[in-house]
């Protein structure tokens, strides 16, 4: 027999049209509202992306959009109405669109901006961004900022990753509610006992994983990485999802110690890879505004990746970091947080790859922290109350 239903209701409307669910639709869709589900009996939180929201509004099913108590949209922007082949503002029907005026709501600059104030007069609009969209206007990082600020101001809440972003979302929505909700990792997803057998048990093995967005970030390791192999012939290194050019040599002066995939991995797929690492590399360039504007996520998947130690406990893997506040913060004196220079690096990773007992000290350590306080199925409660708190202020 059916419960009473949970309120908060929630839909997140995402733009991943092509069916893929990145990393910010896992981890800011997918692994919370699952969480929720599991825990909360009778509560509806759903996921679709854009284009198949707008079909199904369009349907003769019973359950509309619209039924919800709360939109969720995830590093959505507003564009101009007939830009990137968002609607003409034409298309919307003469007698709507002249209704819709006369109450204020439609405004013609953007189909979003008009889409969220009409929604508001019955849904609670909720905007999420991991990303600083706002701050780079000096930069020319994104066009139509003025669009961006202004759907801000309409929400009636936000929720990003960090202190940070906070801060940056203020800045542009003052008076708008702002909830930090940090990533989190289904910690039983990146536990497990297998590691490949391309290499000896005896070897130290790198991971660095990322994309194209770390061509700087990397590049303070370009003569760091094949020294240290050199030096280390125990060494092996994970290239994963993006090689630059400079590191492009290096599958062939070390043929047999270095794994490059350029491939896209699927989120499942991943927590298998970065099991295989004994030290995940995290370099972020610290003087990039961009950078500023990360969550940590890097060293949490790195620590949350457990397989059993050499010394019998189990661990994740060892990270060394660049000096950002989020990678203080989830690092701590647990692993390494390294200047951003090549030197520092050098002695970072020669350290962590020689010294065995401090090395799975902080692997040991790392993932005791990550169980703590970055698995979602101890931090659900945060994302759940949060929308609880949001849902009564909105009524």
């Amino acid at each position: 027999m059916a419960g009473k239903l949970q309120h908060p209701t929630a839909l997140a409307i995402h733009l991943r049209d092509d069916g893929v669910m990145g990393g910010c639709e896992q981890y800011r869709i997918r692994i919370p509202f699952e969480q929720i589900r599991k825990r909360v009996p009778d509560s509806i939180m759903d996921w679709a992306p854009m284009g198949k929201v707008r079909q199904w509004a369009g349907s003769a099913k019973e359950v509309k959009p619209t039924d919800y108590d709360m939109w969720l949209l995830p590093r959505h922007r507003p564009l101009p109405y007939g830009v990137d082949g968002t609607l003409e503002y034409e298309d919307i029907p003469t007698p709507l669109r002249n209704s819709l005026e006369g109450k204020g709501i439609l405004q013609g600059k953007a189909h979003l901006l008009d889409m969220v104030r009409l929604a508001k007069e019955k849904q609670c609009i909720v905007l999420e961004y991991d990303d600083d969209h706002w701050g780079a206007r000096d930069l020319g990082y994104m066009e139509y900022v003025d669009l961006a600020i202004e759907l801000l101001s309409l929400a009636d809440a936000i929720t990003v990753t960090t202190p940070y972003m906070r801060k940056t979302v203020q800045r542009y929505a003052p008076g708008v509610p702002v909830y930090i909700l940090p990533n989190c990792v289904v910690f039983d997803e990146w536990q497990g006992l297998d590691r490949w057998s391309r290499w000896p048990k005896d070897y130290v093995v790198l991971a660095l994983t990322g994309s194209i967005t770390h061509y700087e970030d990397w590049k303070v390791l370009e003569s760091v990485l094949p020294r240290v192999m050199k030096e280390n012939g125990n060494v092996a290194l994970i290239l994963q999802g993006f090689i630059p050019d400079y590191f492009e040599h290096l599958p062939y002066r070390f043929p047999h110690r270095v794994y490059a995939d350029k491939m896209f991995k699927d989120y499942p797929e991943y927590p298998d890879i970065i099991r295989q690492a004994d030290i995940v590399l995290c370099p972020v360039d610290p003087e990039d505004r961009f950078n500023l504007a990360k969550s940590g996520i890097k060293a949490v998947e790195g620590f949350a990746a457990g397989r059993p130690l050499s010394n019998g406990r189990t661990g994740g893997a060892a990270v060394i970091a660049s000096p950002l506040p989020y990678y203080r913060r989830v690092v701590g004196n647990r692993s390494v947080v390294t200047n951003h220079t090549p030197e520092a690096w050098y002695e970072a990773i020669t350290l962590m790859v020689r010294d065995a007992d401090r090395r799975e000290d902080a692997q040991a350590k790392g993932r005791k922290w990550v169980y703590k306080n970055r698995s979602i199925e101890r931090q659900w409660g945060l994302w759940w109350n949060a929308y609880r708190e949001i849902h009564r202020r909105k009524r």
